[in-house]
């Protein structure tokens, strides 16, 4: 039925809500986004006025939905299919998208100021600096959401995915969802850390981690939690002499020396 999810054999098929939804999300017409995806002009026509996509379609369809990133990336591959026009006013909605969510803004500002010359796992320790330097420093989050701690030892695990998925690529426009302040925190973070190799950084957030406390969220996932993070950079504010943004750098000169001496 129009408007309902249906499903083939276990696989619920996306409905034309669902795609309507995408239409309306990335402000792309339903005959340019069949072509986007190479498919018949009339296909999105079709599914919309009740005709039920095969798993192959529907998977598709749904990776949009659900993955503006995925999204942003056929748009950009597929640019010849569109008009200027419709491939300004989808890429738009699409970056507005995603940059709404301030740790994607902080990672893509990452990502562009290093001309896509690094790795998922490398932004996702800067992001963690740039978060915790923001709650000693400012008593505010950069972004909010929680640090996780799990066996791939990365604290933002959703956005590492995403980005391990789609791959690191700029994005324009990370600056305008950041103020100043945010920028140069996140500037001041990256002239601090990027001096040292993801082996030194691990040995650091490891070091730190054996000395916070880790409790739960509300999905029982193990985190370590905003509150505990600022109370335990304060310490590090006052152990390492830090009083502002310019004085990041002292923490990892010295942090990595400490180390070197316990080993």
């Amino acid at each position: 039925m129009k408007g309902n999810r249906n499903e083939i054999g276990n696989e619920a098929i996306i409905s034309s809500d669902e795609i309507k939804l995408i239409l309306d999300r990335y402000r792309i017409g339903k005959k340019p986004l069949a072509k986007l995806l190479g498919w018949g002009e009339t296909t999105i026509i079709r599914y919309m006025e009740g005709d039920i996509p095969t798993n192959e379609y529907s998977n598709k369809l749904k990776t949009i939905l659900e993955d503006p990133e995925f999204y942003y990336d056929l748009l950009c591959k597929r640019k010849d299919c569109l008009t200027g026009v419709a491939f300004k006013k989808s890429k738009k909605a699409v970056l507005s998208r995603i940059m709404a969510t301030k740790i994607y803004a902080a990672a893509y500002y990452i990502v562009n100021r290093s001309n896509a010359e690094i790795c998922a796992s490398y932004v996702q320790f800067l992001l963690y600096y740039a978060q915790v330097f923001s709650l000693a420093l400012f008593d505010r989050e950069l972004f909010q959401e929680e640090c996780g701690v799990n066996n791939e030892h990365m604290p933002y695990l959703k956005l590492y995915e995403a980005m391990k998925r789609n791959g690191i690529h700029t994005l324009e426009g990370g600056e305008e969802f950041l103020t100043s302040e945010e920028m140069a925190l996140v500037d001041a973070v990256m002239d601090s850390f990027m001096w040292y190799g993801p082996k030194a950084l691990l040995a650091m957030t490891n070091v730190e981690k054996s000395m916070i406390k880790i409790s739960r969220d509300k999905f029982n996932n193990k985190i370590i939690a905003k509150d505990t993070l600022k109370a335990y950079f304060k310490d590090i504010l006052d152990q390492y002499q830090i009083r502002s943004i310019k004085e990041i750098y002292k923490y990892p000169d010295q942090r990595i020396i400490d180390i070197k001496e316990m080993n």
